[in-house]
């Protein structure tokens, strides 16, 4: 931005005076201005003359009668002046002064100025609303299709093999890739990076890659940042298998195994495992603008909006939406007023009701509570099956609003067609007076189940201590609690997705672990010895792993946008969507 005062000087005398006024600038201005004309007069009408107005915006009459000719000749206000010193004219305010910084705003985001447009506005939720609501759905901007999507939370840590949450997990599969990918509606693994591969013994597969993969920023993908990959997500227990790479041409490689894996190709689809950079380490900011080789690039990221734009340079299909923004907006409404549904887990298109598409399904997961072994109280098998039977789903329902619980369904298993809990004889109380309680902000149901847990407790007597934590601090597991509220969801591949949240979550690691043979079971799946449905029964019956509520997933958008499917993560693949032109 160019600054709004220069000069050219020689000597000790100024030459030429110069006024920089940027559009921006010159409109922010006139209508700070305004707000403060405006204040002064409490949004009134009257009479007033040129110089008691110069003085309560401590500005000349000159410079005052410029404004007033400015914002009259805008339609901003009405000025009827009367000549000759002192006297008195009428003023008519004809905009507010927040209905006009809302139109202002409104244009900046017409021509993508996000940053202008949240600046005009000093970042008022209800003001931005009000800006932002009309602006959702589909939409052409210059010749572009773009999707605005709003969304309840901040999206700053878009890194594979960090601790990811379903959205991110969505994300990361529009920005990156891995050597293979899951295709969802068909349920199987093809090729992603690597158009082919085998397995050449128990412990050695070939890859062979796609040539001239390009990243976001121009470069050519490599072998070493599939290597350096692969290096770092050794550290992981799922992947500490992985060993060393050898490169068979400029465009295969061989990956080398400690431990037979037949599971190999779905495990190198999981989110976790998409390929980075090599030197992503050093990038900085690389979390919430990361360089990737998928379908979108990150244009922008920050408290207010996450900017995907299409990559022209993608090996495959170039995505058919130009831009995707997705709009931070918790918990307000246009008018300002009363919050969101408290169970706004919903990904909404276009909030408004009309000509809109509705997708509705249970979703492929669960919110749970998760006992820990390391806590003493816990250790017992007769205190968690009584917590079992007084914190079960119908009982929590009961203690939750009908607003709230209209979304859940009572589970009996970690998936809706398991039914692992098994009704047993009402066990004796147990010796509890207080629990704690562990589960991550900025998730809109969890207040309210914490607070039908409460409420059930203290009917035997037993206070509840609650810690809310970030995200990354509830999946380390590393705090002390007694309980753990979580939730996830799996995509289709339920053979592969279970075990692999199971053994590869470290907060379920961390609380299992002294508790459960959990290595064991890890290589007694690798090995087709246990499967998904086994490994979820053994955990559930013997009630270290509470399952609560399935929730239902939907998703909202625009009538007139195509090939729009609800996927597991509660979100549609952007790439595959478009938007049907207007009927003329």
């Amino acid at each position: 931005m160019e600054p709004l005062l220069s000069w050219q000087y020689s000597g000790r005398k100024i030459d030429q005076f110069i006024i920089n006024t940027s559009p921006f600038m010159s409109a922010n201005r006139l209508l700070q201005h305004y707000r403060r004309l405006y204040q002064s007069q409490s949004g009134q009408d009257g009479v007033i003359s040129l110089l008691q107005l110069a003085e309560q915006l401590h500005c000349t009459p000159r410079h005052m009668r410029n404004l007033l000719g400015r914002m009259q000749a805008q339609g901003w206000l009405d000025w009827q002046s009367q000549p000759g010193r002192g006297k008195r004219s009428r003023l008519r305010l004809l905009k507010t002064a927040d209905e006009l910084e809302r139109n202002q705003a409104a244009q900046w985001l017409e021509q993508g100025r996000v940053e202008q447009a949240v600046a005009m506005l000093g970042d008022d939720p209800s003001q931005l609303a009000q800006v932002l609501l009309p602006r959702m759905g589909r939409q052409w901007r210059q010749d572009k299709q773009v999707l605005n999507v709003p969304y309840y939370r901040p999206l700053p840590d878009l890194l594979p093999g960090a601790p990811l949450r379903r959205s991110e997990k969505h994300l990361i599969g529009q920005i990156f890739n891995g050597l293979t990918r899951l295709n969802e509606e068909k349920g199987e693994i093809e090729a992603d990076l690597a158009h082919h591969w085998e397995q050449r013994s128990d412990l050695e597969w070939h890859f062979h890659l796609r040539p001239a993969v390009r990243w976001h920023d121009g470069r050519l993908l490599g072998v070493a940042d599939i290597a350096a990959t692969f290096e770092r997500l050794r550290a992981q227990p799922l992947f500490a298998h992985l060993g060393g790479i050898r490169q068979l041409a400029p465009h295969s490689l061989a990956l080398h195994l400690s431990e037979a894996d037949p599971w190999l190709p779905w495990l190198l689809a999981d989110p976790a495992a998409s390929i980075l950079p090599a030197d992503q380490a050093q990038r900085e900011g690389f979390a919430a603008r990361p360089i990737g080789t998928g379908p979108y690039r990150v244009a922008a990221n920050d408290a207010r909006r996450l900017s995907l734009e299409a990559f022209d340079d993608y090996f495959g299909y170039r995505a058919l939406l130009d831009q995707v923004d997705i709009w931070i907006m918790p918990d307000w409404q246009a008018d300002g007023a009363a919050p969101r549904n408290p169970c706004g887990l919903t990904v909404k298109i276009n909030p408004e009701p009309v000509d809109e598409i509705t997708e509705m399904a249970a979703e492929t997961g669960v919110y749970f509570l998760l006992c820990d072994a390391r806590s003493a109280p816990l250790a017992q098998d007769t205190t968690r099956s009584w917590l079992a039977e007084i914190l079960s789903p119908l009982q929590l329902m009961l203690r939750a609003s009908a607003e709230s619980r209209q979304y859940w369904i009572a589970a009996s298993g970690i998936l809706p067609r398991w039914h692992h809990v098994i009704p047993r004889a009402s066990p004796s109380r147990a010796p509890l007076t207080r629990l704690t309680l562990a589960y991550y902000d900025q998730h809109p149901e969890f207040q309210t189940i914490a607070d039908a847990i409460a409420l059930c407790l203290n009917e035997h007597g037993i206070q509840l201590q609650r810690k809310v934590l970030s995200y990354l601090e509830w999946e380390s597991g590393a705090i002390e609690a007694d309980l753990w509220l979580g939730t996830i969801n799996f995509h289709h591949a339920i053979d592969y997705a279970v075990p692999a949240w199971l053994f590869g979550t470290p907060v379920l690691r961390r609380c299992l672990e002294s508790a459960l043979p959990l290595a064991q079971w890890q290589s007694d799946w690798r090995h087709g010895r246990e499967n998904a449905a086994s490994l979820s029964a053994a955990t559930v019956r013997q009630h270290w792993l509470l399952p609560l509520f399935h929730n239902w997933q939907r998703l909202q958008g625009p009538g007139r946008i195509a090939d729009f499917r609800l996927n597991s993560m509660g979100w549609f693949d952007f790439k595959s969507a478009w938007l049907r032109p207007d009927d003329n």
